[in-house]
């Protein structure tokens, strides 16, 4: 594994696009009581905690609320100078404050005191299936979890063309039969039919670019997987693994050059292969790697990503837009084409390595450091 991975850290897109407190975008008095169109239900006792933590010489806090549907990470140090956190309840977009005075959005950003104005550093981190986590990252730490590391097996290694083992590389389906969506259409979340159909607890992917918000339902990604998009001169992929239930967004400019990425149909534990359309290598998504072709070896530069529901979307802003049906696919998209994968035990492809130390499904948030990976659970915020 350590032969596949270069270091990770430095990978980090910096997140200097990312959204300030505007009072177009986010619901207005973020920083006081839920606003009167808040979401149905006893919102008001969803809590969010924080843990600090340290993982690979890397200070950072995780915070996240089971109630609210979200795990994020981010570095303690802002501009030279390590802060401490307390996590703060009942103020989404605001979700925790500093030792300085200073509170900050689910997005990182400081909206009031000495940092007003100032972000956050995201870590490298994201949501994904249990199983995911313990295949590509063998023996990998659980927060608060005591359960002993099983037998981690046989090493991994690549071959002359591929960076993984190519007889592990499985064909799920024909190069772009998963068809990715280049044209993407967008609607506001209370009035539109299906995004009501799918209900407020439906998963989301969200990104927040030059203040503009936007969210992409996993009803839709199970069916294309990728979506290339672009906010002013941002170009980015979003790229959701309905297998592993992994969401990450690319910059899709590489070397200078803009590209849009596909789905290859190729599987690795389980995980989508996407390629690059200018050069056709195949990239995995959780190795956040180019595995194979004239990139090999390449480094994907990865994009802040908020992974939660369409209750907590709402929550956050009253601008947001959301990723419609209405793709030019003919698709079932109110229908999971995986059925109860989500929560079954069952893993559809051959994986390297099983780890049983939680359900296979258990969604929990991988942070990477140094090529490791620390994975953190919703228990640890109940």
């Amino acid at each position: 594994m350590k032969a596949i991975l270069s270091k990770i850290g430095t990978l980090l897109f910096v997140f200097t696009f990312a959204c300030s407190s505007s009072s177009d975008d986010i619901i207005s008095d973020p920083l006081g009581n839920i606003d009167d169109d808040s979401p149905s239900g006893d919102s008001s006792s969803y809590v969010i905690d924080l843990i600090t933590d340290n993982f690979e010489g890397e200070d950072f806090v995780v915070i996240g609320s089971e109630g609210w549907n979200f795990m994020l990470a981010f570095k303690t140090e802002l501009e030279g100078e390590t802060l401490s956190f307390t996590s703060i309840s009942g103020e989404l977009p605001v979700i925790m404050e500093d030792n300085k005075g200073s509170k900050y959005t689910i997005f990182g950003s400081a909206v009031n005191g000495p940092n007003q104005g100032k972000l956050l550093t995201p870590m490298n981190a994201y949501m994904g299936y249990w199983f995911s986590w313990g295949t590509f990252f063998p023996g990998l730490e659980i927060f608060d979890n005591p359960a002993s590391v099983p037998n981690l097996g046989a090493s991994v290694s690549g071959t002359q063309d591929w960076l993984i083992p190519r007889e592990d590389v499985h064909v799920g389906a024909l190069r772009d039969a998963i068809p990715a969506i280049e044209d993407p259409k967008f609607v506001k979340p209370k009035d539109d039919s299906f995004i009501n159909t799918i209900g407020e607890q439906a998963l989301v992917i969200g990104v927040c670019i030059d203040n503009e918000y936007r969210a992409y339902p996993h009803a839709v990604l199970n069916w294309h997987e990728i979506v290339n998009d672009q906010i002013n001169n941002n170009f980015y992929s979003v790229v959701f693994c309905p297998l592993t239930g992994t969401a990450t967004v690319w910059n899709r400019t590489i070397n200078g050059e803009t590209t849009t990425f596909g789905v290859s149909g190729f599987l690795y534990n389980s995980n989508v292969v996407p390629y690059d359309r200018k050069t056709l290598s195949n990239w995995s998504q959780m190795l956040q790697t180019c595995v194979q072709g004239d990139l090999k070896a390449s480094k994907t530069e990865n994009m802040f990503v908020l992974e939660t529901t369409l209750e907590t979307w709402n929550q956050i802003t009253t601008a947001g837009k959301v990723l419609s049906n209405n793709t030019g696919y003919n698709r079932s998209y109110n229908r999971n084409p995986y059925g109860d994968y989500p929560t079954n035990s069952t893993v559809n492809f051959p994986i390297n390595f099983t780890d049983n130390r939680l359900h296979p499904k258990e969604r929990v948030l991988g942070v990477i450091v140094n090529e490791k990976a620390k994975a953190y659970r919703f228990d640890s915020f109940k």
